[in-house]
C-alpha cells in the first residue's frame, strides 16, 4: 500500500505542485488501503514491480468512474496509462455500465500546462467534458488545502 501510495503521491504533486499548500498530499496509505480492500485499486507491473495503478468504481447504474490514474516517473509515456483506463472501462462494461467518467481538478482561473496535455490526452481517447463542479461541494476536506481556487471539470465516454 505505501509503494502504490507514493507513486499517487509523487505523480500528483507534480502534475498539480501549484494547487495545493505546502505539504499536502493527495492520498493517505490507510484510504490507498480502504480502496484496496474495497476492489477499487488495480496496478500495473513490469518486471514483479508495479509501476502504476487506478481507481475504478460504479458511481450510478449506468456510470463507471476511474480516478487516481497514475504512472511511475520511469515509465510514464509507455502506454501503461492507457491500458489502465481501458482495464478500468473494461471492468465496467462487464459490469453492464454503459459511460465512464473522470474528474479533472484544474485551476477555476487560466489554464496549468499540465492538465492542458490531460485534456487533450483524454479528449484523443474519446472522453469529452460534460460540466464542471466546484470542488468545495465534491471534496469540502481538500478545500483548506488548496493553495489556489481550483475546480473540476467533469468528462465522459460511452462505453459500446
Amino acid at each position: 500500500m505505501e509503494h502504490i501510495n507514493n507513486i499517487v503521491n509523487r505523480v500528483y504533486a507534480a502534475s498539480e505542485e501549484s494547487f495545493w499548500m505546502h505539504g499536502a498530499v493527495r492520498t493517505t496509505v490507510a484510504e490507498m488501503a480502504e480502496f484496496t480492500s474495497g476492489g477499487e485499486i488495480a496496478v500495473a507491473r513490469s518486471m514483479e514491480q508495479i509501476v502504476g495503478c487506478v481507481r475504478v468504481r460504479r458511481i450510478d447504474q449506468e456510470t463507471g468512474e476511474f480516478g487516481m490514474l497514475a504512472v511511475d516517473d520511469e515509465h510514464q509515456g509507455t502506454g501503461i496509462g492507457r491500458e489502465l483506463i481501458r482495464f478500468a472501462e473494461q471492468k465496467c462494461q462487464k459490469e453492464h455500465l454503459h459511460k465512464m467518467q473522470l474528474e479533472l481538478l484544474v485551476p477555476r482561473k487560466g489554464s496549468h500546462p499540465a492538465k492542458v496535455i490531460l485534456e487533450n490526452w483524454y479528449a484523443r481517447i474519446g472522453y469529452h467534458p460534460v460540466h464542471t463542479e466546484t470542488i468545495d461541494v465534491s471534496f469540502p476536506k481538500l478545500v483548506q488545502m488548496l493553495a489556489i481556487p481550483c475546480k473540476f471539470v467533469v468528462f465522459q465516454k460511452k462505453l459500446r
